[in-house]
């Protein structure tokens, strides 16, 4: 007999918490959502040691799942992240408006603590990643490489500006042709100034292939990528599929023989940049933002806006650090090496003495 998905659920978390609590981590688990649903049901995602968690998850097609899922999981697991991003059709809402898990999650949730992330953000970021990171031995790295994205939904359009801001001329296919010509206006719009590349729309799929240095598939299953194409790459050419059938099965075995490897995207390194940056943030939240006053002087960190004259510092709790003084407008004023070394010498002072005073 099939298990279910609530049991799976009961029986993942525990593995979490068992390997976190080894492990001496902290125990995650993610609930993201998808407008593609999967003929054998919601499908959980494998378990991911990463260096300050344990992380596992779930991709869930309503709102009632997505609340099942975390009444399960919720005061077993120290965080839950939760994908913020909106793509489940208004049929699976309850409410009869656009299906909101993260709003859902929010009514149930008592005990564990609540992240959000963008789901298509993350993939963005991956793939982004990926290719600086496999291009990083040429000299101008992705800039001025032909790009040639199939699918230009949220994540082809937000890796299409991505990739461009890096340099890479980028060439954009759409089966809707007028839509597809209103995202690329607007993305060349919004494109830096001093961005010589910029994103043109393929009318001729076969014919904007040709010496393509990178070639991405985002078409959601539906395969675009054929064997002509791949042999009109240029040679050491990098293939990345993200649509998940984006490339038919003839073009996969002619890469093989060609030698041109094909990326499936792995947002493994992705998501635990983003639990690194959601883990130093609450840090500062919680120790460094606010404002204190050290031996008559008035300090300031963490990010809020400093007040004409107070003294930007790395941390108000401990300052190491001088940053510069504020100009209450949220950039500094100019101040002569002379002072600043005497503001620092005067606030390492007062930490050491311990004479903090609130302001």
């Amino acid at each position: 007999m099939r298990m279910g998905y609530k049991q799976f659920a009961k029986e993942l978390v525990d593995k979490v918490v068992k390997i976190a609590k080894t492990e001496n981590k902290m125990s995650g688990f993610c609930i993201g959502n998808t407008a593609k649903i999967d003929h054998s049901g919601l499908y959980f995602t494998p378990i991911r040691n990463m260096r300050i968690m344990i992380v596992a998850g779930v991709i869930v097609y309503s709102e009632r799942q997505a609340m099942e899922i975390t009444k399960i999981v919720d005061g077993k697991i120290n965080y839950l992240l939760v994908d913020s991003e909106k793509k489940i059709p208004t049929k699976m809402s309850r409410s009869g408006r656009a299906a909101n898990i993260e709003r859902a999650i929010r009514e149930v949730i008592k005990k564990s603590t609540l992240w959000t992330y963008k789901g298509n953000s993350l993939v963005v970021d991956a793939v982004d990643s990926l290719l600086t990171h496999l291009t990083k031995d040429s000299l101008r790295g992705i800039g001025g490489k032909k790009v040639v994205i199939f699918g230009a939904g949220n994540i082809g359009s937000k890796l299409a500006l991505s990739l461009v801001e890096r340099g890479a001329c980028v060439f954009v296919a759409r089966r809707d042709q007028e839509k597809l010509k209103i995202i690329v206006k607007a993305l060349n719009f919004i494109r830096p100034l001093y961005t010589t590349s910029c994103i043109t729309v393929i009318k001729d799929n076969e014919k904007a292939v040709q010496r393509a240095d990178i070639l991405i598939g985002v078409t959601n299953g539906v395969p675009v990528i054929t064997s002509r194409m791949i042999r009109q790459l240029v040679p050491g050419a990098l293939v990345v599929e993200i649509g998940k059938g984006s490339i038919h099965t003839a073009a996969i075995k002619t890469a093989e023989k060609l030698g041109i490897a094909i990326y499936r995207l792995d947002i493994s390194a992705a998501l635990e940049g983003a639990i690194s940056k959601l883990f130093a943030l609450e840090t500062i939240l919680k120790y460094r933002l606010g404002r204190k006053v050290c031996c008559g002087v008035p300090i300031v960190s963490g990010g809020l806006l400093g007040k004409k004259g107070e003294i930007v510092v790395d941390n108000i709790n401990n300052p190491k650090e001088v940053y510069g003084m504020a100009n209450g407008k949220g950039d500094f004023l100019k101040m002569p090496v002379k002072k600043y070394n005497k503001i620092l010498k005067v606030v390492r002072e007062c930490k050491e003495k311990d004479e903090f005073g609130t302001g």
